[in-house]
């Protein structure tokens, strides 16, 4: 039997150290989620007075017909301020990109979000609204778009 060579095993130690740290540091990158996201519902349903769409007395499933814009204008490390809009409104949404990098977790001014990066350039973005008025939830496929 061959004794194993003291020098080799302090290699194999370093690299598998140096893989460790590098998988971290990948791990640890926050994606720049800056800029304009457009993108239209994919599933929904609502009913009574939204700020975003056309009053409906009955529930009604998605307007999927309406483009909403999400722009992130600011970012710190995994938090996010900027604006969500469709053509007839315009409010605040602060958010939080969640520690695995892929999750995040928004609010509005009557609204909450959660969503997914599925990519650098795309996410599926759903939300959910109730007040005294109305009530809502919709999932939307939102692309970033080119500066």
């Amino acid at each position: 039997m061959r004794a194993i060579q003291l020098p080799r095993i302090g290699l194999l130690i370093g690299i598998a150290i140096l893989a460790s740290a590098t998988a971290a540091a990948a791990q640890d990158a926050t994606p720049d989620l800056t800029g304009v996201w457009s993108g239209k519902v994919e599933a929904g349903v609502s009913q009574g007075m939204q700020g975003h769409e056309s009053d409906v007395a009955e529930p009604t499933f998605g307007n999927y017909e309406l483009t909403m814009t999400l722009e992130i204008s600011r970012q710190e490390g995994r938090a996010l301020m900027g604006t969500w809009s469709s053509p007839n409104q315009k409010e605040k949404i602060f958010g939080v990109l969640r520690r695995n990098n892929s999750d995040l977790v928004l609010v509005d001014e009557d609204s909450h979000f959660n969503g997914s990066l599925l990519s650098p350039t795309s996410m599926e973005l759903c939300l959910a609204e109730t007040h005294a008025d109305a009530m809502g939830v919709w999932c939307l496929l939102m692309e970033k778009q080119a500066p």
